[in-house]
This record gives C-alpha cells, sequence and structure tokens, in this order.
C-alpha cells in the first residue's frame, strides 16, 4: 500500500507538469502563430529586407507555425525564431511527464481508487480526440462542397481547379488531387498523429481501469493472493 500511495503521489506532481508543460506548448504555439502571420516572411526575404539577398526556398510548418527563408549557403531564417526552440522543448516536457504519470498510474491499478482515477483520464482522453476529430472535419469542409471550394488556392496556395478530393475517415484527411498528380493535405500531419496518440491513450487507460475495476471486485486472477478478512474485534 504505501508504495501504491507513493506511485500516485509521484503520479499527480507529474500531472502536474503536464497541465502546465500543456499550457505553455499552447501559448508558444498561439505566439508563434501570430508572429507569423504578421511577419511576411516571404515578402521581406524576396524584397532583400533580411538575409543575403540570393536564391531562397520557402520553408513551411504548422507545428510549429514557423515560415523560414533557406539560402543556396544554408542560411536560415525564421519567422518565428527562438519561440521554435521553445516549443520543441514543451512538448518533450509534455510527453516525458505524461508518459511517466500514465506509467505510474498503471503500476498501482488495484483498487477503486485506481479504476476511478484510470476512467477519468480515459473519458479526458476520449473527449479530446473528439475535439480533434472535430477540428479536423472543420478544417477540411463538408464532404459535399465543391473541389474548387474545398480545395481553395488561399489555403491550398495552388491556383488550379482540383481535379478530385479524397478523404479518410481515420486519422481524418482530406487530399486535394490535381491534374498534374500534385497532392496537397489539408489537414496537418501532427494532427493525425495527435489522433492516433489520444486513441492509443484513452484504450490503455480504459484497459487499465477495467483491470482495477476486477482487483476492486476481488477478481485478482490466478495465482493471486486471496485477501484476508479481519476478525470483527468489536466483541
Amino acid at each position: 500500500m504505501p508504495n501504491i500511495r507513493a506511485s500516485q503521489r509521484d503520479a499527480d506532481r507529474l500531472w502536474g507538469v503536464f497541465g502546465r508543460a500543456l499550457g505553455a506548448t499552447f501559448v508558444v504555439w498561439m505566439v508563434s502563430w501570430l508572429v507569423t502571420g504578421i511577419s511576411e516572411q516571404d515578402e521581406r526575404c524576396a524584397q532583400g529586407m533580411i538575409g543575403p539577398g540570393d536564391n531562397f526556398r520557402l520553408e513551411e510548418s504548422s507545428f510549429p507555425p514557423d515560415v523560414s527563408c533557406v539560402y543556396e549557403d544554408g542560411t536560415t531564417f525564421s519567422s518565428a525564431g527562438a519561440l521554435v526552440w521553445i516549443f520543441w522543448a514543451a512538448v518533450v516536457v509534455l510527453t516525458v511527464s505524461g508518459l511517466g504519470a500514465l506509467a505510474l498510474e498503471l503500476t498501482g491499478v488495484r483498487g477503486a481508487k485506481a479504476a476511478s482515477r484510470l476512467s477519468k483520464l480515459a473519458v479526458t482522453g476520449a473527449a479530446a480526440l473528439a475535439a480533434v476529430y472535430a477540428l479536423a472535419f472543420l478544417v477540411t469542409g463538408s464532404p459535399k462542397s465543391d473541389p474548387l471550394q474545398t480545395c481553395s488556392a488561399f489555403t491550398t496556395g495552388i491556383y488550379e481547379r482540383a481535379r478530385s478530393v479524397h478523404r479518410t475517415p481515420f486519422p481524418a484527411q482530406t487530399t486535394c488531387v490535381y491534374a498534374d498528380g500534385r497532392t496537397y493535405d489539408l489537414v496537418p500531419g501532427w494532427m493525425g498523429t495527435l489522433e492516433w496518440t489520444l486513441l492509443a491513450a484513452t484504450f490503455v487507460c480504459a484497459a487499465g481501469a477495467v483491470r482495477a475495476g476486477r482487483y476492486a471486485d476481488g477478481d485478482a486472477g490466478a495465482g493471486a493472493t486471496p485477501r484476508v478478512t479481519e476478525p470483527d474485534q468489536s466483541r
């Protein structure tokens, strides 16, 4: 029992770190999005306002939002700058603390309390998955919409009419397919990774909750030490 309580205390601390890292990740993502949106990095590079003024290529990212001008000599100018490093540092802390907290939760999967904690985590993971899934569909629009509307040049940067629109149910993705064979994914790849991660976390927490519930009901499985009822000392 003391070891289980210690694991739960450590899990609570790690969940606290996880929550703060999640908040920091979101804030940095939003700031990067704002900075990238107002920077007009491609125009600044093209007009020679920054950089050596030679030929360059644009590298765009949505996780975190960033636009970089990469010159032939390797010189790179990023719109988000140091925010990219801060973002990935927060993601690393987020991942490590989340996995550590979940591992500690699973080491003490005995009793009604563990079942309750893991059930709440499973419900939270399912709710987050539903939110991300709904956001993906919101980004891609209605399946009945015209390809020209779905694959607008404002979104894709491709000033041609898409030949067709290919949709996959899970992870949610909508791909614009053009006559020359080019494709454009409307949903960022990281959202698909997040969907799979949330699905796996929900499954693991639900399985742990079921196992903890079985222990709470006295079904510890074959080979487990039977619970001993303490004698009544009141008489």
